[in-house]
């Protein structure tokens, strides 16, 4: 492939959302972008794609009212079509029964649940980051079911299943920011990732696909370029590699000397087990949400706030948290799924209209856990042993999870490349 010139003031490594928020932001403040991505298409860990006419995201996604990927995309006029998650009842699955709540609680296990919940947002966050979930709520919920559905809350909005090392302060602000809303997106993710692949076009970058970066080349602690898969360079005076830290190691001679490469061994990585299921119907329509209880299970039906076919088909997604352990038994954690489906949607083959199951997927980079306060790895995006590179994704900075966390990274590493240009 032949590019138009070999000189930018720029390159974005990771065509996701991350990097393509990166580059708007470069572009629009008129530097000369290039981002790449080494895959055939845009969009990571947030592509849609469409079987049998309907969308499927790839496992469950969301966005919070109030957290950094929805401020910023309001801030970049890429604001996607969404719809609210239903607030109805909640079900959790303990020892493979159904267990409503607030129904088949106790009065008693219903004033705690309704206080927990009720007081969340007074809860201040900062002061108990260094504290792990478990001695969090081994202190503060008396009743063990109660304590059951909290922790399996907590699973939900951290998608990490060891609340040992899951940092309390980090996952109970994640809990509040979901109470503010959680939006899902009309016609499914892919529909963020081209508006800010319009976006950063429209503003001047150049985006390539299917040619990925095999080296980042540095002089004397200083960016000189990028070293292309196909064996050309590239001159740029800064890079955003957004990326996994893994990768990012993969790039820089001599990684494991920098912070990158201390930042690779603290990562603590995220993987789950998903089935994403069309149907032509519910049958039973009311189970909207459940969490396993004893289990690391998840399910949720994302149609009916949003349209995700177009043929009228319904979409669920049924998940198990794998915590980050990516050797799990693929039959397995797809038998413990549609056993799942057996026991919320009984009769749900007879219906299905497209179904996919994805083992063993990379969910995040890192799990925000105690040793960092509730952190990523990378205190922020600047890496100091080489000016001009930069790194951003959902194991940078203090802020988010997953989309919000790479999102807010992304624009923070912008600022810091026009910071160090100007």
């Amino acid at each position: 492939m032949t590019l138009e010139k070999n000189i930018y003031d720029a390159a974005v490594i990771g065509g996701g959302l991350t990097g393509l928020t990166a580059a708007v932001y470069l572009a629009r403040a008129g530097k000369s972008v290039i981002v790449f991505e080494k895959e055939s298409r845009l969009g990571g860990l947030a592509q849609t794609t469409k079987m049998n006419g309907a969308l499927f995201n790839l496992g469950p996604h969301a966005m919070y009212e109030g957290g950094a990927a929805l401020r910023i995309l309001v801030e970049l006029g890429c604001l996607p079509k969404g719809g609210y998650a239903s607030k109805g009842s909640m079900i959790g699955i303990l020892q493979g029964r159904i267990l409503e709540l607030p129904s088949d609680l106790t009065p008693e296990e219903n004033r705690e649940w309704s206080s927990l919940m009720g007081g969340l947002n007074q809860i201040e966050t900062e002061s108990i980051r260094s504290i792990s979930l478990e001695e969090w709520a081994n202190l503060n919920i008396r009743q063990e079911r109660v304590r059951l559905f909290f922790l399996a809350m907590c699973r939900q909005w951290s998608y990490c299943d060891d609340m040992g090392v899951l940092s309390a302060g980090f996952v109970l602000r994640q809990g509040q920011l979901a109470g503010k809303g959680v939006r899902y997106v009309e016609g499914g993710w892919q529909t963020v990732v081209d508006d800010l692949r319009d976006a950063a076009a429209k503003a001047g970058a150049a985006i390539v696909v299917g040619n990925g970066v095999e080296q980042i080349l540095i002089e004397n602690g200083r960016l000189k370029g990028v070293k292309l898969s196909d064996d050309s360079e590239i001159k740029v005076s800064a890079v955003i590699a957004a990326t996994g830290p893994h990768e990012v190691c993969r790039f820089v001679q001599g990684a494991e000397r920098m912070s990158v490469g201390r930042w690779k061994e603290e990562s603590r990585p995220l993987y789950a087990a998903c089935l994403d299921v069309a149907l032509k119907q519910f049958p039973c329509p009311e189970r909207v949400f459940a969490l396993g209880l004893d289990e690391p299970l998840y399910f949720s039906k994302h149609s009916g706030p949003v349209t995700l076919s177009d043929n009228g088909s319904l979409v669920l997604h049924a998940m198990r948290y794998n915590d980050n352990n990516n050797l799990r038994d693929a039959r397995a954690d797809e038998k413990a799924l549609t056993d799942l489906m057996d026991l919320l949607e009984p009769g749900w083959e007879k219906e299905v209209v497209a179904m996919r199951f994805s083992p063993n997927v990379l969910v995040g980079y890192d799990s925000h856990t105690i040793h960092h306060n509730g952190a990523g790895p990378a205190p922020g995006p600047v890496v100091p042993e080489v000016l001009g590179l930069y790194v951003a994704g959902d194991w940078v900075g203090a802020e988010g999870r997953l989309a919000d966390a790479g999102i807010a990274s992304a624009k923070q590493a912008a600022e810091e490349v026009l910071r160090y240009a100007n």
